[in-house]
């Protein structure tokens, strides 16, 4: 399947509404379906997050109880997706052979919020101690809905993030969060470059500081200690001079972590696991799932689950878990940033159910 272009994508609505650099990050994970004449689309009382747009071809749309109506390819209709509610409220069929592509309807509505909201701000002179920084508020919108988790943000919390953030700025070389410290802020890079290093743990007889991540103008960090409550897992160093905008605690639990969470039941996530191929993570140390985990888990451990990340399928949904729900929220929200689609079991998974496998364990299954 060929990617779509972003000619095409930007003739379609509410798409032309979003800049340019949003039209290129959805072309890039947009592919052109072909179908063929005489098959459904989707039927009336179907539940689909998706925004649907004929390219090519013909399409009848019925209602229940109502006329059939044909929309061709190139008309006006055509330029506005086939139904845009869920549960739909139209049956579709393609009289002809068809090109249609399907686009993430939550992601399209948040990026039309990041591009309205970064539109209409201007520069804004903010006292940092006794500094004045100059921070373009557009641009960093700009920069930041590139990122998965900023993308989730829901639209009444980007203001709200940005108000309450404080400005610094920094120098190449200094530690802004320190492995083994306590969280106290979320950070956000407004200007410069940084890097996530991290010390092995003891047990892995290893004594050296590990480069995890290089994080650029947009990145976020620090919020693995503010959800988990627990130390610093990793040191985050400036390699650049910059500027800094920082979150506390209270405020980025309020207005960032409990939002962008996916948030389900032990019994739903057995079932997507079951069911749709969901993949789980268990998130804890090495030697806790070597003592026992859920059948078909990979361990990626909080502490390095920025370096793991980066080797995950993107293509998978991965149920992020521990035995209280604290760990796994935190790795979760890392994962995210990566473009992983993640979700976490609220209360976490009984012992009990972890420790089925203890057996296979020890004896060499992972």
């Amino acid at each position: 399947m060929n990617t779509v272009d972003l000619f095409t994508l930007a003739r379609l609505e509410p798409i032309s509404s979003l800049l340019e650099d949003q039209i290129a990050e959805l072309a890039a994970q947009t592919s052109e379906q072909p179908l063929p004449a005489g098959y459904t689309l989707f039927k009336a009382g179907d539940e689909d997050p998706h925004l649907i747009y004929l390219l090519e071809g013909e399409v009848e749309i019925t209602s229940p109880g109502g006329e059939p109506r044909r929309i061709v390819s190139g008309s006006s209709e055509s330029r506005h997706a086939l139904d845009e509610n869920s549960p739909r409220q139209v049956s579709a069929v393609a009289t002809t052979p068809i090109l249609y592509i399907r686009i993430d309807r939550e992601l399209v509505d948040t990026m039309l919020a990041w591009a309205q909201s970064a539109s209409s701000d201007t520069q804004e002179v903010i006292m940092s101690g006794t500094e004045i920084l100059c921070i373009d508020k557009g641009e960093l919108k700009r920069k930041m809905q590139h990122s998965p988790n900023f993308r989730k943000l829901p639209a009444a919390n980007i203001d709200r993030v940005l108000e309450k953030m404080d400005p610094a700025r920094v120098e190449a070389g200094e530690v802004i969060i320190r492995q083994g410290d306590e969280g106290d802020y979320f950070y956000v890079i407004e200007q410069g470059e940084a890097m996530v290093t991290r010390v092995v743990d003891e047990d892995e007889a290893i004594d050296e500081s590990v480069e995890m991540a290089g994080l650029g103008e947009g990145a976020a960090f620090g919020e693995a200690a503010l959800i988990s409550d627990k130390p610093r897992n990793a040191t985050v160093s400036m390699q650049t001079d910059g500027v800094l905008l920082r979150l506390n605690k209270e405020d980025f639990l309020v207005l960032m972590q409990e939002p962008m969470q996916d948030w389900l039941n032990y019994d739903t996530a057995k079932a997507l696991v079951a069911q749709q191929g969901a993949v789980w993570v268990d998130v804890r140390a090495r030697s806790e799932f070597q003592h026992g985990h859920l059948a078909g888990a990979v361990n990626v451990p909080l502490n390095e689950s920025h370096r793991l990340a980066q080797s995950l399928d993107k293509s998978a949904h991965y149920i992020c878990y521990c035995p209280t729900g604290r760990r796994s929220s935190a790795a979760a929200f890392i994962l995210s940033q990566y473009g992983l689609t993640t979700s976490v079991v609220r209360e976490g998974v009984p012992a009990s159910d972890m420790a089925a496998l203890a057996a296979e364990v020890k004896t060499g299954s992972s």
